[in-house]
């Protein structure tokens, strides 16, 4: 995780010569509410990669100049973006002999009573040569079956799935197999995991098409892989999101932003290794079209909810910029389509002004940067008051949260450490040992082992900030329901005063990855708590290339795992059991029927006005079976010169601010403030 280290190891920070900080801050000295906002960088300035901040004030930057479909807004709810309005559907495609037996089937539909067809909240019929498609108004409608049914006289054909265990080499003898004339007709759709795992829907049945799928790899003298089929269906049930994109959004040079630059900016950035929030929910699509002008539709290969999430934090760029900078991508910026780009640039200095087409002829101070400001170059900007925003380093922080003149505001949680449990370790298979052990902990002490004691205490297994979150503030440390727990679980201390059940002394192996010197101290931290309630920690530094290896293979009774926060609500992969056995990515191997069935419902529920009661659920659960206990979020901080931001009162500030809600408070709240909140169909 970025913020358990230091944001840039072995970098040293270049000042600018005095003389030349002098000219430039007696130059800012006397400033009109007009002049540029200035902003103190602590490292050099950014590379601007949308995809790759190196640091909290980088990423806000970003967010200035690029912009994704949908985004969060203040309220934590789904707010607009690019597009201005979205909308949930399904499609039910069904396959038939002839187009005659296709068409045969959408009359037998379109001659249901009206009231039958309201009741299965059918939008449309259509076909597509042999293909029916029918069209429900929302995802996961259990009436499907219904429909079904009422076309089953019309003989629609079986789909068999069929899963080849290949690598990625094998993708282009596939996809060539998909576009041939013997198997084109047959083969329906076609899906590829990111190792290269294929899954295949054709009419075929799975023995006729495993035999010419392995003769089709022989005859290129391949080794065929392991072919299998994995389900049949008589329909294929996908999920279709639709975007209707602003139309006074366009990229810098005036062209429109169009589905080709959605598709243009997965396809970058979904084959390359950088952390990408909501990457799961990209890999289930299907396919990105433009119906018509200013409609982007994306076909889901499975009901899967959170996706519309995903979309919040995915900054869409240009597919003919991207066509020509695909090999200096990322020593190159590209342009966005947010409200604020880049200006003008000098090796110290960085400005960003307001897009003309968004300022509405408003006299809208630029934004100008500095980078890599020294405490003596802060203090001298602090004296005269020639900067309005400072993102601190550790050796300017104390200086900054001196001066009554800044206010001192977090920046949103952005990640978040967990102490995982290994619940399928002899010792900890009981909740009320783990619970014990967890109750033992003082969050607030442990959060001061963080880089600069820069840690929230955070209680929940899902994001901050959403209205989904609940926010749970974290408990104190409670040594008496501790032993209470541990005495439950048959733990008691000896006259040593080491903590044992009959003659087995606890230790616990808690592991964590090398050369992290942060979590080196938290795990340390952690240790010296146990400590008192009679608890031996051995603490096993694992190469950070075979960590969660090591976790999935079980070697562990506790570790420290951090990432990034997810933009949604699935939180499945982590605590289902279909994703434990040494296989997933739970490495606590939870397995319990009760949770499984809630977080399937959870990621399989689209209404958003009944997540939070799904997610509460969840949540519960996991606490009543503590397979992990949450940690912290990270901290980060900004000062803000309060005199430069006059509507800074109007703004909570109470989960994090970011440059797009201070940037408005330049000038106060003068007129009323209407609440703008988009609407799903019900």
């Amino acid at each position: 995780m970025a913020w358990t280290r230091l944001l840039f190891p072995g970098v040293t920070l270049v000042a600018l010569a005095i003389g030349g900080w002098s000219a430039w801050q007696a130059a800012h000295t006397k400033r009109s509410a007009t002049s540029d906002v200035v902003m103190l960088l602590p490292g050099p300035l950014p590379r601007l990669n949308p995809f790759l901040p190196a640091s909290e004030s980088e990423r806000q930057i970003i967010d200035l100049i690029h912009e994704p479909l949908v985004r969060i807004g203040r309220d934590g709810r789904l707010a607009t973006a690019l597009a201005e309005q979205w909308q949930w559907r399904q499609d039910m495609t069904c396959w038939f002999a002839s187009a005659a037996a296709a068409r045969d089937a959408a009359e037998e539909l379109r001659a249901q009573p009206v009231e039958k067809r309201a009741s299965w909240d059918l939008e449309s019929v259509a076909t597509q040569g042999e293909a029916l498609v029918v069209r429900f108004t929302r995802p996961g409608s259990a009436v499907a079956q219904e429909v079904q049914e009422a076309i089953a006289a019309s003989a629609p054909q079986k789909l068999t799935f069929m899963r080849i265990a290949a690598d990625n080499s094998a993708r282009p003898v596939l996809e060539e197999f998909a576009r041939h004339a013997d198997h084109a007709a047959t083969t329906k759709r076609l899906w590829f995991d990111d190792d290269g795992t294929c899954e295949i829907a054709t009419t075929r049945t799975g023995l006729q098409a495993q035999q010419v799928l392995m003769e089709w790899f022989m005859s290129r003298r391949l080794l065929a892989p392991e072919i299998t089929p994995v389900g049949e269906v008589t329909a294929l049930l996908e999920p279709v999101l639709d975007f209707r994109l602003k139309p006074a959004r366009q990229w810098p040079d005036g062209s429109a932003i169009t589905a080709a630059d959605v598709r243009a900016t997965l396809d970058l950035v979904l084959p390359r290794p950088w952390p990408l929030p909501g990457r799961d929910a990209f890999r289930q699509i299907q396919s990105i079209t433009e119906p018509e002008a200013g409609l982007v539709r994306i076909i889901y290969r499975k009901a899967y909810s959170p996706a519309l999430a995903a979309w919040t934090t995915l900054p869409i760029l240009p597919a003919k910029w991207l066509e020509k900078h695909e090999d200096d991508f990322g020593t190159t910026s590209p342009p966005g389509a947010g409200s604020w780009q880049v200006s003008q640039k000098d090796p110290a200095r960085l400005w960003l002004e307001k897009q003309r087409t968004l300022s509405a002829g408003e006299a809208t101070p630029k934004i100008q940067m500095l980078a890599a400001t020294s405490p003596l170059q802060v203090r001298i900007g602090l004296s005269t008051q020639s900067f309005d925003l400072a993102w601190p380093s550790e050796a300017s922080r104390e200086l900054l949260h001196a001066k009554p003149i800044l206010k001192i505001m977090p920046s949103p949680a952005r990640h978040q450490i967990m102490l995982v449990w290994n619940t399928s370790a002899s010792m900890l298979k009981d909740a009320r040992l783990r619970r014990g052990l967890g109750l033992a902990l003082d969050r607030e002490a442990l959060s001061r082992a963080m880089p600069d004691g820069l840690g929230r205490p955070y209680d929940s297994f899902f994001p901050p900030g959403f209205w989904f979150s609940t926010d749970k503030e974290a408990a104190p440390a409670n040594l008496e329901e501790s032993t209470h727990q541990l005495s439950e679980a048959g733990w008691l201390r000896d006259v040593q005063g080491r903590l044992r059940h009959g003659t087995e002394e606890m230790r616990l192996r808690l592991v964590i990855p090398d050369g992290n010197t942060d979590r080196l101290r938290l795990a340390q931290a952690l240790a010296k708590q146990w400590q008192e309630i009679g608890v031996h920690v051995d603490i096993a530094e694992v190469t950070a290339q075979s960590y969660f290896m090591e976790l999935q293979a079980g070697r562990f009774d506790a570790a420290l795992i951090g990432g990034e926060l997810s933009p949604g609500w699935d939180v499945l992969p982590f605590w289902h059991s279909s994703h434990g056995g040494g296989h997933g990515r739970n490495v606590s191997q939870m397995a319990d029927p009760q949770l499984d069935l809630l977080l399937e419902a959870l990621v399989s529920e689209f209404d958003p006005a009944q997540i939070p009661a799904r997610a509460a659920a969840v949540e519960a659960r996991l606490h009543a079976l503590q397979p992990a206990m949450p940690l912290f979020t990270d901290l980060s901080e900004i000062a803000v010169r309060e005199a430069r931001f006059p509507g800074l009162p109007d703004l909570d500030t109470t989960r994090g601010v970011t440059l797009q809600e201070l940037l408005p408070a330049l000038t106060p709240a003068s007129r009323p403030q209407v609440k703008l909140e988009m609407l799903t169909p019900k």
